[in-house]
């Protein structure tokens, strides 16, 4: 920051030079400001009204009714924007491969009183105090690392405490998941989340489904398919 000591008055025989300066200096700052905004001053968009959830049961035949580990599991307050603790329950399905990905994990999880969730066998995550994005890329390490996997691993989340969910990662201004509603279509689900990224020029987008990855050149050609609980929906930072 530049500091500027203006003489008085009486000792100007012309003061116009010195205003001018000074002008100039306060425009070109202003200039300057306007072209390199605050980020994280940004208002992040607001959810919309969730009255409409998508119903797990209607979508995934076969899975629980709700949410619940054992009996003795609580039923948390759940933010997808905020972190996870003791007693949220994730629905979680693992798949490993890219082209023909098989699923390789399918269970209603508890997060424990450490903060861990387990997965018997294969190991367990820590992700207490994780955002959800944070805690499926601890919860892929688990299934790299346990199962000595070399194939991609594809961790979907269906629902946590009840609430159906759809991740958005990839080119976008902050990746998280958010509430899976009726109706919903994937550029809403982007618009969410906050979009892709200032500047960027790529507009192709995934849509991943039970570890199958769909390509689609732009948002609007992606909107024939409406996200289902567990989606992925990937912004290409390259295309």
């Amino acid at each position: 920051m530049h500091f500027f000591i203006f003489p008085t008055m009486s000792r100007l025989s012309n003061p116009f030079p010195i205003m001018l300066a000074a002008a100039v200096c306060l425009t070109a700052c202003t200039t300057l400001k306007r072209f390199t905004p605050d980020l994280s001053k940004l208002p992040r968009p607001a959810m919309p009204n969730f009255a409409t959830l998508k119903k797990i049961t209607n979508i995934i035949p076969g899975m629980p009714d709700s949410d619940q580990a054992t009996q003795e599991d609580p039923q948390m307050p759940f933010n997808a924007r905020g972190t996870l603790g003791y007693g949220h329950t994730l629905r979680i399905h693992v798949y490993e491969g890219a082209r023909t990905p098989k699923r390789i994990y399918n269970e209603v999880l508890m997060v424990d009183s450490q903060g861990v969730i387990a997965f018997g066998e294969i190991g367990s995550a820590k992700i207490g105090g994780n955002t959800l994005p944070q805690a499926v890329e601890n919860i892929a390490a688990t299934f790299r690392i346990g199962l000595r996997l070399t194939r991609p691993v594809t961790v979907h989340i269906i629902s946590v405490e009840d609430t159906p969910v759809v991740f958005i990662r990839g080119d976008v201004m902050k990746e998280e998941f958010v509430p899976a509603w009726e109706d919903m279509t994937i550029k809403q689900a982007v618009t969410v989340s906050g979009g892709r990224k200032i500047g960027s020029k790529s507009h192709g987008v995934y849509l991943i489904r039970e570890g199958v990855r769909r390509y689609f050149s732009k948002l609007e050609d992606a909107d024939q398919e409406e996200p289902e609980p567990g989606d992925i929906i990937e912004l290409s930072p390259d295309i």
